[in-house]
Formats: C-alpha cells, sequence, structure tokens
C-alpha cells in the first residue's frame, strides 16, 4: 500500500468552514442556552473584519468569528466564536488569549458580547476556561463559554439526526479515538460518511461534511483514498425532482475543496477571496460543458455573472 505526502490539515480551519455554514447548528450542540434565545428565522451577519490584529506575518490576522444574531426578545448580540481543537497549546495560555479578543472587540464594537471557545482537551495542561488576574485591589476576571469536543456524549450526537454538525462533531471525535491507526480512522470515517447519507441532508449539506470528514481523517495510503472517494461519490448522488448531478461535478467541487483545506494561506484569505475562488469553480465546471443552472447553484454566483463568465 504506497503512502502518498501527507498535506499539512488545519483542523480548526476545518471547523471555522462549518461554523461559517451552519451557525445555528454548532449553537444547539455547543451552546443550548444560547441556541434557545436565538430567532432562527433570520440570518447571522458575520463580522470577521472587525478582528484584524496587525503585526502578523501576513500584516493581519483573522481571529476566529465573530458574528452578529438576533435574539427573540429582537436584541441583536454579538458573538465571539473561538476554535483551537489542536490538541496542543502553543504561545501564551488559551485563556490570556481569550481575554486579549475580549479586550480587541470592546474597543472595536464598543458594546456587549457573548463568547464561546470551542476546544480539545489540552495535553498536558490544566483545562482554563476562566482568565483571572489579581494584585493588591486591581482584580480582572474574565469567563466564557466552553465546550471540549472530545468530550461530548457520542450517543447525544447520535441522536441528533436533523442536526449537520452532530455528524461532524462526531467524526471528529471518533476519528481522534481512532488514533494513527489510518485503517481505524478511514472506517470510522467510512461510517460517518454512510451516516450523512442514510439522514437524508440535502446534497450541498452532505458535500459540506463530507468535505471537513476527508479533511479530518487525513488519509495517505492509496487503498483507503481509493474507497473513501468511492464512498464520496455515493453519498454525492442527486436525483431530487428528476435532476441528476453528473460525476464531474462533484470531481471539480471535490479537487478544488481539497486545495482549500489543505492550504492555509488561502483558506487564512478566504474572506478577501471568496469572490475569486467561486470564480475560479465556475470556470472549471463550464468548461466541461456543465450547465449555468448547475453551476449557478453549486458557486452561489448568479447566472447573470456566468453569463458573463461564458461569454468571455
Amino acid at each position: 500500500m504506497r503512502k502518498k505526502r501527507k498535506p499539512v490539515i488545519r483542523i480548526d480551519l476545518l471547523w471555522k468552514e462549518l461554523l461559517e455554514s451552519f451557525l445555528y447548528s454548532a449553537l444547539e450542540i455547543f451552546y443550548p442556552e444560547l441556541y434557545k434565545l436565538t430567532d432562527t428565522t433570520k440570518e447571522p451577519l458575520f463580522l470577521n473584519k472587525e478582528l484584524r490584529i496587525p503585526g502578523s506575518r501576513r500584516g493581519q490576522k483573522i481571529v476566529d468569528l465573530l458574528v452578529d444574531i438576533h435574539l427573540k426578545t429582537g436584541e441583536i448580540k454579538c458573538l465571539l466564536l473561538h476554535i483551537e481543537v489542536q490538541g496542543t497549546i502553543r504561545g501564551e495560555p488559551f485563556n490570556a488569549r481569550m481575554y486579549k479578543y475580549s479586550c480587541l472587540i470592546a474597543l472595536r464594537l464598543s458594546r456587549p458580547f457573548v463568547a464561546l471557545a470551542i476546544r480539545t482537551t489540552p495535553k498536558g495542561v490544566t483545562e482554563e476556561t476562566c482568565y483571572e488576574t489579581k494584585f493588591l485591589d486591581s482584580e480582572t476576571v474574565y469567563k466564557y463559554h466552553t465546550i471540549f469536543i472530545d468530550k461530548l456524549d457520542e450517543e447525544y450526537l447520535l441522536n441528533m439526526k436533523h442536526n449537520p454538525l452532530a455528524i461532524s462533531a462526531l467524526a471528529a471525535v471518533k476519528i481522534a479515538k481512532a488514533g494513527k491507526s489510518e485503517a481505524k480512522r478511514f472506517e470510522q470515517a467510512k461510517e460517518m460518511i454512510r451516516l450523512l447519507k442514510m439522514y437524508g441532508f440535502p446534497l450541498d449539506v452532505r458535500m459540506k461534511v463530507g468535505f471537513f470528514i476527508e479533511g479530518v481523517v487525513n488519509l495517505s495510503l492509496e487503498n483507503f483514498l481509493k474507497d473513501f472517494d468511492e464512498e464520496f461519490d455515493v453519498l454525492c448522488e442527486e436525483r431530487d425532482e428528476g435532476m441528476y448531478i453528473p460525476p464531474i461535478a462533484k470531481r471539480v467541487l471535490a479537487r478544488k475543496a481539497r486545495e482549500w483545506v489543505r492550504d492555509e494561506g488561502k483558506l487564512e484569505g478566504k474572506l478577501e477571496g471568496a469572490y475569486e475562488k467561486a470564480i475560479d469553480v465556475a470556470r472549471s465546471m463550464l468548461a466541461d460543458a456543465m450547465s449555468v443552472d448547475l453551476v449557478s447553484k453549486f458557486t452561489g454566483l448568479s447566472v447573470e455573472e456566468l453569463n458573463r463568465l461564458y461569454t468571455r
């Protein structure tokens, strides 16, 4: 069984992609108290540009997700989601960084917010879930809601058949428990792919969660990669309302998605380059003689925009 060189996978960035797509599903799992107060009929507004920090090697760094959500009372509440799921904490302590982000938001937005930290249990360090300092009469206490993904109840996730984030979280937990054995990771990923199909999610949801599972399982052995691709093809079958999605569409989308999640620089710049990436995918699909309506469905570009592309 020949191995291919493994790409570097940023699991936190994979999670970030999912949270952008399924924010309310995430709140139902990770912050049910807030979910019950949220008006899920109204679209969230992402404010990630408010979290730009000068000084990184690229000049700026986007710190996870900042989003406005509507409460059932009519109030708009700002939510910070910080994702740290690599397991090893480097640099300054996690709780110190959470406090730093809170100060940044307070300065930039000048209004209250609520914070959610999504983590795996750190290795070899204390599980800090708040930030505290005290010297003489000066004291600072900053508390935030923390969820440890690896401690989520698997049975609870398995029973949330309506929630695509539950499948994602369950896959992350099971694949992590499989450890370094590629055979075990493959079996867990295959089980999750079949479960995703069985639950009857729409095609776009199945593909997004499927890409996440592919990134988390991080296969390198050719026979496992081939078998996983076959499972992915079954996952992406779509004949609803008489429409058939040809295999070339799945392969083009899968290829582009893999490029994004395996290139940290491109994914970190997603907010600035999302439109260009959609254009790139659209050109590939149009070049393969796929219909404008189908390309519009998968890229989110309007038919008018695609017609302009097609005539260039």
